[in-house]
């Protein structure tokens, strides 16, 4: 083994465990098994060989040491002591994305194998058809089949859509779903009662979905009972991403131009969509129209993300309209879907010969409203159905049991569309695409299955919805607030990238993973606060933060107060991760601001609005003499410190006193963990404590007060730098005497 050899071989690893996997009839899990004990074998060998423990017995490189032999020294030049050892790291931990990738490889060409090269368009889609009015159905009782055949004989029966000799394609939600937890997937109870109407009409019925990243379609057919079902039914089973494939031209004003699909559904002379009802994280709802993203033979859907994924389910369902639609909603899903969501007995079922008008309905019997879901309205607006339909709730034959009816647990809308842009801009970086796939693989799947774990995701997941929605909440919503959050998520991506090699650059990787977390933490938080900023104020903030810092950590090393392990001075990451921190904690302020508020703590001291500044000045200026740091800090020092004071001072004098409580105790508290964390972790010591200086706890606020300063020098108040949730409230003109 060696780092030259070890990748092909990996990638030679992944072919087999694809290819003969298949021959060996292995499941998901086995694959998963035997490919993480062929990387360990790997990692554990070779690292044994680099630690020197084993010594090269491999012909043509026998007698040599391990570490020489990993690393071909006789061929490179390059020995163990010149390497660093995060280099080394980085190394073995690509050992698995190696495997992964000749895994990828053999199932893109075996994806391949199945196109037929041919194009199709619009016109060559057989089940396109004028569906007349828009009509839809809600029944409900606890014999599904017998509200299935209602429904349908209410909008004209199945004669309407099927005819004799009629190819139907029914797609339902198999790969979507969790096989352990009803109402992730289509029933099967549903769909049979929609195949003996077929069959009645004289139409050939054929059952179908496609592989999806997390979830392959013959092995959760067969955990989930589809595989039996279809078997003793004596209907035809598809997986379209194994059926022939060819490209379709969506057309040139699509996001998707020309992409592939399954020939099944171009032929169909009828397709029925037959989603499960549920939620989703990013698309609020996966209904009639979310279904038919899923006939998309392409595993890799991360693509579509880039794409912009609500334009990509307008779009596929604009070529392939479905010409029925039957929502199960016989045991639904609610919460944080749509793999960590909790079942529901529903007990109803949704049709019409509109998608669009389905899944308003739907929407609304969840407790959506229909323009909150934002490929529904898309559709709507460019003509593609009907989702103005009111649905009376007075209309159904009994309330559910349990209240849910317009009330169901759901993502909140904001905070879906927040994810969404989010990841739009991640999967715009190269590489985020793969990492993407394998987190949804494991984190929305696997995870989802595992004992204890299918516990915890779901409650993580709303942990996570609900924090979100705290920041979003009160946020404007038109096209300029969106773009203005693209625009900062983007910029703090693109601070965070610096931080991060900075981070690598000094040496800090395998330092402490403590601190590798909270660092990755407090990039997150510093991402959710930046969304919520004006992209001037946030731009001001960062620079100002960056270039005093610049100033500050250049003046403090050379004064011998701290000394970083792996650099000297003001390194990029020293610099970009101060940046960072700054954003995390005047966000993080702003909340603490309005808490305040309402808690009324400061409103007989609102005329002492500087205070908080020179209450932590003056326990500063006490600890830094007392710890003995003031006889070693030169001239340059205390002029340094004595300015940022003033600064703070200055700037704090034009701010309410909430506001100035706040950035003071948020930055003490924050700016405290982070020298803790790094100073334990071996990033950087003090020159006269072992233990962390009391001073260097309470100089974070003098930062922040500085910062605050140095930008209303430029004419940017950072007080007021929330964009639509009355930031400015913690704003006071100079000559104002009340708070507003």
């Amino acid at each position: 083994m060696s780092f030259l050899i070890d990748p092909p071989l990996l990638v030679l690893s992944g072919l087999f465990i694809y290819f003969g996997g298949r021959r060996l009839g292995w499941n998901r899990h086995a694959k998963i098994v035997v490919g993480i004990a062929i990387v360990l074998v790997f990692v554990l060998f070779s690292s044994l060989l680099y630690a020197d423990v084993f010594r090269s017995v491999f012909p043509f490189f026998s007698e040599t040491r391990g570490s020489d032999f990993m690393l071909h020294s006789n061929t490179t030049g390059i020995t163990k002591e010149m390497v660093p050892a995060a280099a080394v790291l980085l190394l073995f931990v690509l050992y698995p994305f190696w495997l992964f990738a000749g895994y990828a490889a053999a199932l893109l060409v075996s994806k391949r194998r199945l196109v037929s090269g041919e194009v199709y368009s619009y016109t060559d889609v057989r089940s396109r058809a004028d569906r007349g009015p828009s009509e839809y159905a809600v029944k409900r009782g606890t014999d599904p089949r017998r509200s299935v055949r209602q429904a349908v004989a209410e909008l004209g029966g199945i004669e309407r859509f099927v005819k004799s000799g009629d190819r139907v394609l029914i797609k339902v939600n198999i790969c979507g779903g969790v096989p352990e937890v009803k109402g992730t997937f289509t029933s099967t109870e549903v769909v049979e009662e929609i195949v003996d109407m077929v069959k009645g009409a004289g139409g050939v019925p054929a059952i179908a979905d496609a592989d999806m990243i997390w979830n392959k379609f013959w092995s959760v057919a067969a955990a989930s009972g589809w595989v039996d079902w279809a078997e003793k039914k004596g209907v035809k089973l598809a997986n379209l991403s194994e059926t022939e494939i060819a490209d379709f031209n969506f057309g040139e004003d699509s996001v998707i131009g020309t992409d592939k699909v399954s020939k099944e559904v171009v032929y169909a002379d009828v397709i029925i969509s037959v989603p499960t009802m549920k939620t989703h994280l990013l698309t609020g709802v996966t209904l009639g129209m979310k279904n038919m993203y899923g006939t998309f033979p392409e595993v890799d859907k991360a693509k579509y993300h880039r794409m912009k994924i609500e334009e990509v389910i307008y779009e596929v369902n604009r070529a392939f309209t479905p010409n029925l639609v039957i929502i199960d909603g016989s045991i639904g899903n609610e919460a944080i879907g749509p793999l960590s969501s909790k079942p529901i007995d529903f007990q109803t079922i949704v049709a019409s010969n509109d998608v669009v008008c389905a899944d308003s309905i739907a929407s609304q019997i969840m407790g959506y409203d229909p323009s909150e879901v934002v490929h529904l309205s898309l559709a709507a607006e460019r003509g593609l159905g009907d989702a103005s339909r009111k649905f009376d709730f007075d209309s159904l034959p009994y309330k559910h049991a349990s209240g849910k009816d317009g009330n169901w647990d759901r993502p909140e809308a904001k905070v879906k569309d927040f994810y969404n842009a989010g990841i739009e801009l991640l999967l715009r970086f190269p590489g985020w695409s793969t990492l993407f796939n394998v987190g949804a693989d494991f984190f929305l799947y696997d995870m989802a299955r595992l004992p204890v774990f299918k516990y915890l995701t779901p409650g993580l997941l709303k942990l996570l919805n609900d924090f979100v929605y705290l920041v979003l909440r009160g946020q404007g919503d038109t096209e300029a607030d969106r773009s203005r959050r693209r625009t900062n998520f983007f910029v703090l991506l693109l601070l965070a990238e610096a931080a991060v090699i900075g981070f690598y650059m000094d040496g800090y990787l395998t330092k402490s993973f403590l601190f590798d977390l909270n660092f990755l933490f407090a990039i997150a938080v510093s991402i959710l606060a930046a969304v919520r900023m004006k992209t001037k104020n946030l731009l001001a903030l960062i620079l100002s933060s960056a270039a005093l810092m610049f100033v500050a950590e250049e003046v403090i090393t050379s004064a011998g107060i701290v000394d970083y392990a792996g650099s000297v001075g003001p390194t990029l990451f020293v610099v970009s991760a101060w940046a960072l921190l700054m954003v995390a904690i005047y966000g993080i302020s702003d909340l603490c601001r309005l808490w305040f508020e309402r808690l009324h703590l400061f409103d007989r001291l609102k005329r002492w609005r500087p205070l908080p500044f020179a209450a932590a000045v003056t326990v500063f200026s006490i600890f830094f003499y007392l710890e003995g740091y003031f006889q070693l800090a030169g001239r340059d020092l205390l002029a340094l410190y004595a300015a940022m004071a003033l600064l703070g001072i200055f700037a704090s004098s034009r701010c309410s006193i909430d506001w100035n409580a706040a950035l003071v105790v948020v930055s003490v508290a924050l700016g405290c963990y982070m020298e803790l964390l790094g100073h334990v972790g071996g990033l950087w010591s003090y020159d006269l404590t072992e233990g962390l200086p009391i001073f260097m706890t309470i100089s974070t606020a003098i930062n922040a007060g500085a910062v605050l300063g140095v930008a209303s020098i430029a004419g940017v108040d950072l007080s007021r730098s929330t964009a639509g949730t009355g930031g400015g409230r913690g704003h006071l003109p100079l000559g104002g005497g009340s708070h507003r």
